[in-house]
């Protein structure tokens, strides 16, 4: 939802895929198996080339089957624009799916936007201004 209102993916392909299945659990599975598997390699999707999405969320291409109120509520929640989301919260989300004894072996930690910048701060930000401050 985020990626189609952002348009990494093409604007309405999630919501239209949701709504073009919504009272077969089982074709919208296959539908969005299929659309997971061209977001985790490349590829396409029906007649359109979807890229790449780096980062492993998609690897498991894996669908989870839904009732046709599931499908309403989803289809009904891709109506809403993702586009505000702050996409921080997703590498939050994806470390918390995993096994809390297994988030290390795939390397899966989550580092929030505050600890990035207590390392880059010093190291770049801190020199950049020195510089900046003697162009001016």
């Amino acid at each position: 939802m985020f990626a189609e209102d952002i348009e990494i993916l093409p604007r309405g392909l999630f919501t239209d895929t949701v709504k073009s299945a919504k009272n077969n659990p089982e074709r919208l599975s296959k539908l969005l198996g299929n659309l997971f598997e061209a977001m985790a390699h490349g590829g396409d999707f029906g007649n359109l080339e979807i890229q790449h999405f780096n980062g492993g969320l998609f690897a498991d291409a894996d669908v989870i089957d839904q009732s046709p109120l599931e499908i309403r509520e989803l289809h009904d929640a891709a109506l809403k624009n993702w586009s505000a989301v702050d996409p921080s919260i997703f590498g939050t989300l994806f470390e918390r799916m995993l096994d809390p004894n297994k988030r290390s072996q795939p390397g899966a930690h989550y580092t929030s936007r505050e600890d990035i910048l207590t390392l880059l701060r010093p190291v770049f930000e801190v020199t950049l201004r020195r510089e900046w401050d003697e162009v001016q």
